[in-house]
């Protein structure tokens, strides 16, 4: 006899749904954020084939712009091409999420020589129902936390977790290896990427998900990701960060905890468009407040989420144009005023020393009717 459904108990009448909030952080020590993190709405799900909540963090390279650049192209691509995909099947949408939004940073980068080489990871997490499914590239995390468990989902794809599945290093010395920050696999560097899809997995209610980049999981070790997981969502996230300044805080810092709650109403929105709003209102508030110390590498402003229709490719990001953009004070103002002066008044004198020269040159010429004579040695 087969078993029947879970949906079918009477402690399971409402459907499974995901609350979530995200936070992200330039850090103690670099200049600009080039993490990147974004959660779909309920709205923007009601249109969408696939369907399901979908989140995506990424954490670029590739110095000043080419790092932020990178992973805001990644986020925004990933989900306006999930959302606009054609297909029910969430493992191929978010396949062909990433496909897509590799292609594009890679275009972008052979288009503009400022942006040559830039890269980023990029893991996205899907839960429909009573399933996930996940797609992967870099060293940006997915993990599990469900009772008193926790489990790594992805797997990094950097130099030293390549050496510790081979046995040629301990966890414990991957940890502060010189090259633990060298990635084998990343999005946007090249054509082609090979992209880990894993799905579905069950999901059960209670779960909680945290999506990550380095800068929390460089410095907060899984016990320590597990014990806070257990606050509310909001609480974790914060707390999250807030661990992570308290240990320097050396990269950007980005973090979306969601979880699995049992829906009463159909109207997945009175579930999480509130705290998601809160968690990004909340992000800048902190991100102002923190204090930016300049490190070797330049970085620029943080990025959140920036929304993108569900069926358009979003518009490059045009930062010359912004960056060429001056604010004029009345001091400048004066100053371009005083320069014209000056430039016609060296004018006339040229004009005046001119004209002094030519009646001078004038009045020493001979009579007409007279001539020299060469002179001989």
């Amino acid at each position: 006899m087969s078993e029947q459904p879970a949906e079918t108990t009477a402690e399971s009448t409402g459907r499974l749904a995901v609350e979530a909030a995200l936070r992200t952080d330039v850090g103690l020590v670099r200049s600009e954020n080039q993490d990147f993190g974004t959660v779909t709405t309920a709205e923007e799900e009601r249109d969408s084939h696939a369907g399901g909540r979908l989140l995506v963090v990424a954490d670029g390279m590739g110095g000043h712009r080419g790092g932020a650049t990178a992973s805001r192209l990644a986020g925004e691509t990933v989900k306006a091409q999930y959302l606009g995909s054609e297909t029910s099947d969430i493992a191929a949408a978010i396949h062909d999420a990433l496909f897509r939004a590799n292609a594009r940073i890679f275009a972008e980068a052979q288009a503009n020589p400022d942006l040559r080489g830039m890269g980023t990871t990029t893991s996205a997490l899907v839960i429909r129902g009573s399933q996930g499914w996940f797609g992967h590239v870099g060293d940006s995390r997915i993990y599990l936390v469900r009772g008193d468990e926790i489990r790594q989902l992805t797997e990094d794809h950097s130099l030293v977790a390549s050496m510790v599945r081979e046995g040629l290093l301990t966890s414990k010395e991957a940890e502060t290896h010189p090259r633990r920050n060298v990635l084998q696999r990343s999005m946007g560097v090249s054509e082609q990427v090979d992209i880990d899809i894993r799905g579905p997995i069950d999901v059960q209610e209670g779960d909680t998900y945290i999506l990550c980049s380095d800068g929390l999981h460089g410095v907060v070790k899984e016990p320590e990701l597990k014990e806070v997981a257990k606050l509310s969502i909001d609480k974790a996230a914060d707390e999250f960060v807030k661990l992570a300044m308290e240990r320097g805080a050396p990269d950007n810092v980005t973090v979306i905890v969601a979880r699995v709650v049992r829906s009463i109403d159909d109207d997945e929105t009175l579930i999480d468009r509130p705290r998601i709003a809160e968690a990004l209102d909340e992000t800048q508030r902190d991100t102002d407040r923190i204090p930016i110390i300049p490190a070797e590498e330049e970085k620029v402003a943080d990025t959140l989420e920036m929304a993108a229709p569900p069926v358009a490719t979003p518009a490059p990001i045009d930062e010359d144009a912004m960056s060429a953009k001056t604010v004029e004070t009345p001091a400048t103002v004066a100053r371009k005023s005083g320069n014209g002066l000056m430039k016609w008044m060296l004018l006339a004198a040229l004009i005046i020393g001119a004209a002094g020269a030519w009646f001078f040159w004038k009045s020493q010429q001979p009579l007409h009717g007279t001539s020299s004579a060469p002179t001989s040695r």
